[in-house]
């Protein structure tokens, strides 16, 4: 048992480089996500997203939504920061591109926006976004690795949950 925890904690000293200073600037292979999942010990979470839900079609919903939005990128001095490049590892806040219609790939059935958040950014973010939301619905949820989980399982929610489309992670 002593020697299944010391292999587990040499593989993760090994695949994640140090968080100080970025903490975000690591993934996890599927190989440690396995390790994770065979010792039953969870994965640690390396960012966050906030996404700010929004009705499609819906021309109130949607002004709230954009509204908060520039609010946001006002407040957190975003308006001259390039959007987010992908998912993850992004190492600084950052908006992504407006989702104003659902996907059929995507986890969100209706419109969306969201911010990117390195662990620091989280506990300033997070409860500016809940306190300004007003009638809108905001989904934060970690980034582990684990997708699913961390939009199934591991999500918080600031007003009222939304469907959230499990199947779009197994694609």
């Amino acid at each position: 048992m002593i020697i299944t925890y010391l292999y587990l904690a040499v593989v993760l000293f090994v695949s994640t480089p140090s968080t100080c200073g970025h903490s975000t600037h690591y993934s996890l292979h599927p190989d440690v996500i396995t390790q994770y999942e065979k010792h039953g010990v969870l994965p640690p979470f390396q960012s966050y997203h906030i996404h700010v839900m929004f009705i499609f079609g819906n021309p109130k919903s949607i002004e709230t939504a954009m509204a908060l939005r520039a609010l946001f990128i006002e407040h957190f001095n975003l308006s001259k920061t390039a959007n987010c490049t992908g998912l993850t590892h992004q190492g600084r806040l950052c908006m992504f591109d407006v989702d104003s219609a659902p996907d059929i790939d995507s986890p969100f059935v209706s419109g969306q926006w969201a911010v990117y958040l390195r662990l620091e950014d989280f506990p300033v973010c997070v409860p500016w976004i809940m306190q300004n939301r007003g009638e809108l619905d905001i989904l934060v949820h970690p980034n582990s690795g684990m997708s699913y989980n961390d939009h199934m399982y591991w999500p918080v929610w600031g007003g009222t949950p939304w469907p959230i489309n499990g199947a779009a992670f197994s694609t």
